[in-house]
């Protein structure tokens, strides 16, 4: 009985012990998979909104064009040639 009562307090002190380690050791610097730390997103910065699709997407990785003095963003080649000839079909 008191061979299984030393297991059990060995077993947890062992469990403590990872516990704080783990805690102290492993939790420090940046977490990998963050938001902001994902390819080619820069902290803060601003989000634009494709007209065609609706997407939104970083304004570094948008094709931005300029439409009748106007500059608009779109996530593609595709969602840009689809909006021109949108736009040419209601004139």
């Amino acid at each position: 009985m008191i061979n299984l009562i030393r297991l059990i307090v060995v077993s947890l002190l062992i469990y403590l012990l990872y516990k704080l380690f783990k805690g102290v050791f492993l939790s420090s610097g940046p977490k990998i998979g963050n938001a902001s730390q994902r390819e080619g997103v820069g902290k803060g910065e601003d989000l634009v909104e494709d007209p065609y699709c609706h997407r939104y997407l970083p304004m570094s990785q948008a094709l931005k064009i300029s439409i009748n003095d106007q500059t608009v963003f779109f996530c593609s080649k595709k969602c840009c040639e689809q909006y021109k000839s949108e736009k040419d079909l209601k004139k």
